[in-house]
């Protein structure tokens, strides 16, 4: 390989660390609090299927949950941390750290994947929606009265021939 080639590996490398410095930060806020999971998470019980047995769920208790989005949260971060020293040149470039930072992309994107799925399929799967509150107090107000029709349009005075409004 001739330094040419050398060079354009070296290109190629700090794009990808760069890319990766920008875009693991933005996975990470698409998956905690663009979404809503916290949101969500906290009026959620998540109760084991030993304590609920009708609505628990089997594996992703609340402890679960945490143990897990703090994982991942800690995983991306260090991720951004290391294409960031890469791009300083405090860490050298390696195929090893490549591998690595391609396994934080992979991850960050299956659970943004899983997410998405989930709620894709949470909110299909209702029969009926629950109504927002506005809807419901619409419900319980009197009807409106019904729309009027067209305007009626007041008498047209008679054109007066004195003052010269008359046909011509």
């Amino acid at each position: 390989m001739g330094p040419a080639h050398a060079e354009e590996g070296f290109s190629v490398s700090l794009e990808f660390y760069s890319t990766t410095a920008q875009v693991l930060p933005v996975l990470m806020l698409a998956l905690i609090w663009e979404s809503r999971f916290l949101e969500k998470l906290s009026d959620d019980r998540r109760l084991s299927r030993r304590e609920d047995p009708i609505a628990g769920v089997r594996f992703w208790t609340r402890p679960r949950v945490r143990a897990y989005s703090i994982s991942v949260a800690a995983v991306l971060l260090g991720g951004t941390g290391v294409a960031v020293l890469v791009l300083a040149g405090a860490v050298p470039d390696a195929p090893a750290v490549r591998a690595a930072l391609t396994g934080c992309m992979v991850l960050a994107l299956a659970t943004l994947l899983t997410r998405i799925v989930v709620d894709v399929v949470a909110a299909t799967a209702r029969l009926d929606p629950p109504e927002p509150a506005a809807t419901a107090a619409r419900l319980d107000a009197p009807a409106a009265p019904a729309a009027p029709g067209p305007r009626p349009q007041p008498p047209r005075a008679a054109p007066d021939p004195a003052a010269g409004d008359g046909p011509r």
